[in-house]
């Protein structure tokens, strides 16, 4: 199987999510919190095959800034990051995609069950939650594009983490055998060469993948410097997300009061469609009781 990147396959499942109505509807009603990312998305790789989609997206957004994580309120902002849940979305986010994933298939998977059940089922904060961090991943692998050199492609933390991938195949009994590929010529090349089978390789990716993810070449102050730089790099750019769309913000914790963004937008919508009360079950929203 040919690995596309996790951005052109979300692409690639958002097509094929709900009716042209549904599609266009929610669309329409989280155009405000998706337009400023969605225009600006490209892709990286942090494959050694040139070419090849590693599961990441990258685009132009907020220049690194330093920014240190509090855990009080700022200003302009409703919550703060750890109501947010912002600095486990980041975490996540840094992780390289075949430490966090076996394979493609295990991100698209996950990925094919959610949509229908967001496009179908979800309701209320869940609803609002999942949109919330759907768009703070497509904003953070964003911000990749705009990284320092030293943290972006080639840099010293993919260069360190080529250098581990190489190290724990050498150490696996497969020296010289490339397993930071994932595009399907560049797969089959390394199972021509080691006489693994297609999971074998995947197994071997996999865990290799997770220790690289350490960066146990560098020395660890490096690292820790690197990693820190990194983080609020992404924090920067969702600092700046929020203080454009302060109404985006959606807490971890439902409580009264909590904002409804996305179910005010499909309200609003279906108060104007031809017919609300339809418009509203499709939705699964309330309208407002009429005098």
């Amino acid at each position: 199987m040919t690995e596309m990147g996790t951005h052109e396959a979300g692409h690639a499942a958002l097509s094929r999510e709900g009716s042209p109505r549904r599609r266009w509807l929610i669309a329409a009603s989280t155009a405000v919190v998706l337009v400023t990312v969605a225009v600006r998305i490209g892709f990286a790789s942090k494959s050694s095959d040139s070419g090849s989609i590693d599961g990441e997206t990258v685009d132009s957004t907020a220049s690194p800034a330093a920014v240190s994580p509090s855990l009080s309120v700022p200003s302009e902002r409703r919550y703060s990051d750890l109501e947010l849940g912002l600095d486990a979305v980041i975490e996540e986010e840094i992780m390289p995609f075949y430490a966090r994933y076996r394979s493609f298939a295990d991100w698209e998977e996950p990925y094919e069950e959610r949509q229908p059940y967001l496009d179908e089922e979800a309701v209320g904060h869940e609803r609002e939650r999942l949109y919330f961090e759907r768009n703070l991943e497509v904003l953070i692998g964003g911000a990749y594009e705009d990284l320092p050199l030293e943290l972006g492609r080639a840099g010293t933390l993919d260069r360190a983490y080529d250098l581990a991938m190489e190290g724990c195949a050498d150490a696996a009994g497969w020296p010289g055998l490339k397993i930071n590929v994932s595009s399907k010529a560049a797969v089959d090349d390394a199972l021509a060469m080691s006489g693994l089978t297609y999971e074998g390789f995947l197994d071997l990716r996999h865990e290799c993948a997770k220790q690289a993810a350490t960066y146990p070449t560098l020395d660890p102050v490096v690292r820790d410097e690197l990693l820190g730089r990194l983080r609020e790099h992404y924090r920067a750019a969702v600092y700046e997300y929020l203080r454009e769309f302060p109404d985006a913000e959606v807490p971890l914790v439902d409580h009264e009061g909590a904002p409804r963004s996305l179910e005010d937008a499909l309200i609003d919508t279906c108060l104007k469609d031809p017919d609300p009360a339809a418009c509203a079950v499709e939705f699964r929203v309330e309208l407002p009781a009429t005098e």
